[in-house]
């Protein structure tokens, strides 16, 4: 088997381990997403929590000042009943309408703060629903990543394994600048050399189109066991067996 042949062989099978796994990563980006998006709402959850919590006891503080003030007036009103002079009489009066105003305030603040703890916990059940709901998600999306698994384990297994043995093949040299090519064009690092016009002897690159010189089409026919390049793109170029024999049998 040539270079040529033995780069080939190891391309398709990178075209068959990468589209194996184009479903299973799929799969993985969407429950990323999906547990970003709980995470979120679980966060959203806690602080509303949190809030409702510190509102209600504030509220609760407010409820008890004023029952405090309550009971301060009716102990002074009782007090001002065995008063025997105005003076004093007139200072437990001041304090008892102080804290009657007191007692006022503490009241519309604490309806206030209700309103809000009321506020907070309907979108806190909001939120409650979204979190269950968003749950539910989750696992369909983790579900969704086992049958992934599942469907395609077995042949990505098998399909690495191969195309690890094909990788064993190529100059360690030429591997690295095919693993570089991979990741720069997605896996495509191999470009087809494709016939526009015969006569006038006109071909280009299938990677990137571009029209490939013709001494270059002649290295890939007549070496192959050297690799030769797109002038281009820099893929490795092949040409199909049947193109191949095609311009093989117009040349004798």
């Amino acid at each position: 088997m040539s270079l040529q042949e033995k780069l080939y062989d190891l391309f398709m099978l990178d075209q068959q381990v990468r589209g194996l796994r184009t479903r299973l990563d799929a799969a993985n980006r969407r429950l990323t997403l999906q547990d970003k998006k709980l995470d979120q709402l679980r966060q959203q959850q806690a602080e509303l929590t949190d809030q409702s919590k510190h509102a209600q006891a504030e509220v609760s503080t407010l409820e008890h000042q004023a029952s405090d003030a309550e009971e301060r007036v009716a102990k002074l009103r009782e007090q001002m009943n065995n008063v025997r002079n105005n003076k004093e009489y007139s200072a437990m009066l001041v304090e008892v309408n102080t804290l009657k105003d007191e007692k006022g305030k503490l009241e519309d603040h604490a309806l206030a703060k209700m309103s809000s703890v009321d506020d907070l916990k309907q979108r806190l059940a909001d939120v409650d629903a979204q979190v269950e709901s968003q749950a539910k998600l989750v696992e369909a999306a983790k579900v969704e990543v086992q049958s992934a698994k599942d469907e395609v384990g077995v042949q990505l297994d098998d399909a690495t394994v191969k195309r690890d043995a094909a990788a064993a093949l190529i100059p360690a040299d030429t591997l690295t600048v095919f693993e570089r090519l991979a990741d720069h064009y997605d896996g495509e690092t191999m470009g087809q050399i494709e016939e526009q016009d015969r006569r006038r002897r006109e071909y280009t690159c299938g990677g990137c189109y571009m029209e490939l010189p013709i001494e270059r089409v002649n290295a890939v026919m007549v070496k192959p066991d050297e690799l030769v390049t797109c002038s281009s793109c820099n893929r490795f170029l092949f040409i199909k067996q049947e193109l191949k024999e095609e311009l093989a049998a117009v040349k004798k």
